[in-house]
């Protein structure tokens, strides 16, 4: 049992369980209604996700996988360290994708027609992120894979359960979806070296760490910029309070000179940024 808990990386589910989260802010502010089910429906469709998500990384990433760890990225190492086959994990992302086509598919019954082609798009995300022949995360493009997958697909999911509106609005998945490629570039970064020799062509490899920890503070920067002209409902000092306060870590992580610690700076900076907007959503 130890070994299936360390395979489901629980930690790694908030990677999940926000942008989930942020739909559900951004429905409550522009409708002002909660609806407790819908909520509980979506987290579970999101544990399935979670669980679909890491089965299928471990396994698609067996043969190349290091097995080095940081607490911003790598996998869970159950392969690696041989406390699973992968043949048991690879059953394990098969039974995940099943479960959640079919929980999918049971949301229609309850008037939700459009989950099931959630549940297809995140199985397509994960078949192109991971497996071959396309592969895009040894290629180079998963950044915007995960851009599409954690920054329009979950918030959307969550928006589209109690409203009925099959997407989220532009002013929520635009900022999303660029945190979502810079949270890529961010986990990328303490592996450059390992990714490179493994002919992993992440965002650092193909453009070296001084680009992509600038890329990914700039992309910071500009969401902030966007929550704070875009969202509707906000007054500016609310809007100033969103988004000047993630700034602060944003610039102390430009001056680290070490590549995990900017990456950990600027993490803290993605994540307080969001967890401010859901406030200000949710107080106005």
């Amino acid at each position: 049992m130890d070994a299936w808990i360390q395979a489901a990386r629980p930690l790694a589910h908030v990677n999940i369980v926000v942008p989930l989260l942020l739909g559900h802010a951004a429905a409550w502010h522009l409708t002002g209604w909660f609806s407790f089910p819908w909520f509980v429906a979506s987290l579970g469709w999101g544990v399935l996700d979670h669980l679909f998500v890491v089965f299928s990384n471990d396994f698609a990433d067996h043969e190349t996988d290091t097995g080095e760890r940081t607490f911003l990225s790598g996998g869970s190492g159950v392969i690696q360290e041989g406390k699973l086959p992968a043949a048991k994990v690879r059953a394990a992302a098969q039974v995940s994708a099943g479960a959640l086509l079919l929980y999918s598919c049971a949301m229609t019954v309850l008037g939700r027609a459009w989950v099931p082609l959630y549940g297809l798009a995140a199985l397509l995300l994960m078949w192109l992120y991971s497996f071959p022949p396309v592969r895009l995360s040894f290629r180079g493009g998963g950044e915007l894979l995960q851009g599409l997958g954690i920054g329009i697909g979950l918030p959307s999911l969550a928006y589209y359960l109690p409203t009925g509106l099959p997407l989220a609005p532009l002013w929520v998945v635009g900022p999303a979806a660029l945190l979502g490629v810079c949270s890529n570039v961010l986990t990328a970064l303490p592996d450059t070296d390992s990714d490179a020799r493994a002919d992993k062509r992440t965002w650092p490899v193909r453009h070296g760490i001084p680009a992509a920890r600038r890329f990914a503070s700039a992309g910071i920067a500009f969401a902030c910029f966007v929550v704070f002209l875009a969202t509707p409902g906000i007054s500016s000092p609310i809007r100033a309070a969103v988004t000047i306060p993630p700034l602060i870590p944003l610039l102390v992580g430009s001056r680290a000179e070490d590549p995990l610690r900017a990456a950990s700076w600027s993490s803290i900076s993605l994540n307080l940024l969001v967890v401010l907007w859901m406030l200000a959503m949710l107080a106005g």
